[in-house]
């Protein structure tokens, strides 16, 4: 596969508001550098699939890369 996939899963209604602004604060601005170095990697890092996850429990946000 070439290019970016995102996957946000679904989110308790209670829940909503709170979860899109600490992703909009939060989690946007990480995917943005993550995808920035990625489009500038080297030919090797790129042909390699890569993963950054990011987790949002009790309120933390978490994220981590997997090659």
């Amino acid at each position: 596969m070439v290019g970016f996939r995102i996957d946000v899963h679904p989110v308790d209604s209670t829940e909503r508001a709170a979860t899109r602004a600490l992703l909009q604060a939060r989690a946007r601005p990480q995917l943005h550098e993550w995808v920035t170095q990625a489009i500038a990697a080297d030919a090797t890092w790129r042909q390699a699939p890569h993963r950054h996850h990011g987790r949002l429990t009790a309120g933390q946000l978490t994220h981590r890369d997997e090659a």
